[in-house]
């Protein structure tokens, strides 16, 4: 089937008309997983995992304070690497693009049944 060029930014307008709210799921995720540090850094940041440490009073810190000992390589330790840019970063930006891919194509997915 050949695709007409020229009528091509038409079938596009006509389908983001269409479906208003895939459209908005695809281009967030495509944002997510060209730039993931866009979702990874706010997320972590709200929970309390800063640059400089647990923010105190927030999410992070309480959970430190219930588990007391934190081991090298755990999940809260990944979390506190990623927010403070170092090897946790990379694992936080990975689960964010595989999310957003994931994501997409489940929208994909619903789309086609309606």
């Amino acid at each position: 089937m050949a695709i007409p060029y020229a009528e091509l930014p038409l079938i596009v307008k006509d389908w983001i008309v269409a479906h208003p709210y895939q459209t908005a799921l695809h281009v967030v995720n495509g944002m997510v997983f060209l730039t993931p540090a866009a979702a990874t850094v706010p997320f972590f940041n709200m929970l309390g995992f800063t640059a400089a440490g647990p923010a105190g009073g927030s999410a992070a810190s309480g959970l430190m304070s219930f588990f007391g000992i934190v081991p090298a390589g755990g999940v809260y330790a990944t979390a506190q690497s990623a927010a403070m840019g170092g090897f946790g970063a990379s694992v936080a930006a990975g689960a964010a693009q595989v999310g957003a891919v994931a994501s997409s194509a489940l929208g994909y997915i619903w789309g086609r049944q309606g």
